[in-house]
């Protein structure tokens, strides 16, 4: 399964790629280098989303927002079921890669490419409303199975000192709707802002990125 979604800021709200999620089988054969997924251990219980199982599908995205100051980017991808499931927009993870940019036209492809890097990355903010709300870094967004969004938002809740994000590999690909697949690791303590809070450990993730 294949999604793609677009949240664009300049008077723009766009989801793309058949009516945002509607997912298309990949023509590519299922393998290693093909098999797209995201899992980790909820406060110790092991979860997995796999593109292609259970009606999930993975795709990229991006967020962005410009003011007088400068440019607050986004590129993401996220873990969904098919919006025709009776679980679509529950049980959903995203990864999104903000960086503050003082040029402020909208990046280009190669820029946009190496939002996903390989290395080392700290926990960072998205804001909706003024592009010097956020804070360059990696955001993780978690939606559990009661529509309750967590989120590593550093203006949410602090991580703790065992937190880390690490891209492992980034390797551009040449296909329609994406530009990359992407490797990583991550552990980190998500919050619902409401005092509450879910530790996300021993997590990988395969993915494909860098919306086209």
């Amino acid at each position: 399964m294949f999604c793609t979604i677009v949240d664009m800021r300049l008077l723009l709200f766009i989801f793309v790629s058949v009516l945002l999620v509607s997912c298309k089988k990949d023509d590519l054969p299922k393998g290693e280098d093909n098999l797209f997924f995201a899992e980790f251990e909820k406060n110790g219980a092991e979860t997995r989303f796999e593109d292609g199982v259970n009606t999930y599908g993975n795709g990229p995205g991006m967020r962005t927002y410009e003011d007088s100051i400068g440019r607050l980017h986004n590129e993401f991808t996220r873990f969904i079921t098919n919006p025709l499931d009776s679980t679509y927009g529950r049980n959903t993870l995203t990864i999104q890669m903000v960086k503050f940019l003082t040029d402020t036209p909208l990046p280009s492809y190669s820029v946009r490419f190496f939002f996903f890097d390989e290395g080392l990355y700290d926990y960072g903010s998205y804001t909706l409303d003024s592009s010097t709300g956020g804070i360059n870094g990696v955001v993780i967004e978690y939606v559990d199975n009661d529509s309750v969004l967590w989120t590593t938002d550093k203006k949410i809740g602090l991580q703790e000192s065992w937190s880390d994000f690490e891209i492992t590999s980034h390797n551009a690909v040449g296909e329609e709707l994406f530009g990359g697949k992407t490797k990583g690791i991550f552990n980190c303590r998500v919050f619902d802002g409401l005092g509450s809070h879910i530790d996300l450990t021993n997590g990988s993730f395969h993915a494909r990125t860098i919306y086209q």
